[in-house]
């Protein structure tokens, strides 16, 4: 039961944390395309863009603040869904069986590795390298890989192999 309720959880952040970006990216998009947005009031930004479910204090945010705010808000989203991923791998984990946090610290690592570097590579929201990183953070803010180190080694009947440094 409580595996079940822990993907019930990362599914109903995921839907959150999700609705969040697409209000903050529709916020950025409008204001990018309105000449004099962000010379305008809080008020008069709040009217503009009354449609958007986003909280007040963000029309008092300048363009180079709403930039650093996604990523930071994108850098938090990763950090819970990895605390996520964790939990539900310590909640569905076979008795006996060797953690396999230390496995999803590695998928983490990995799968950053190539983000990171497409996205080096152009950050401009309209190149491929970004849609590639952006897929590649949409992989991890998901609970897909938990759910791949939970359930593959048992669709293959097998525990994964011990990782050489074991976490305490």
């Amino acid at each position: 039961m409580k595996p079940i309720l822990t993907l019930i959880l990362m599914l109903a952040f995921g839907y959150v944390q999700e609705n969040a970006k697409v209000n903050l990216n529709s916020y950025r998009s409008y204001a990018d395309h309105s000449m004099g947005f962000y010379e305008l009031s809080p008020e008069d930004r709040n009217t503009l863009t009354s449609t958007l479910l986003l909280p007040k204090v963000i029309h008092h945010f300048s363009k180079p603040s709403l930039i650093k705010l996604k990523w930071a808000l994108s850098a938090s989203i990763l950090l819970i869904f990895f605390l996520l991923d964790a939990l539900f791998l310590k909640v569905s984990a076979m008795p006996g069986t060797p953690s396999s946090t230390p496995w999803l610290i590695l998928l983490y690592i990995v799968v950053s590795i190539p983000m990171f570097i497409f996205l080096l590579i152009n950050h401009s929201p309209n190149s491929s390298s970004y849609a590639v990183s952006r897929e590649l953070l949409g992989f991890l803010q998901s609970p897909l890989p938990s759910l791949l180190l939970a359930y593959i080694p048992r669709l293959i009947k097998s525990q994964l192999p011990p990782f050489p440094l074991q976490l305490k």
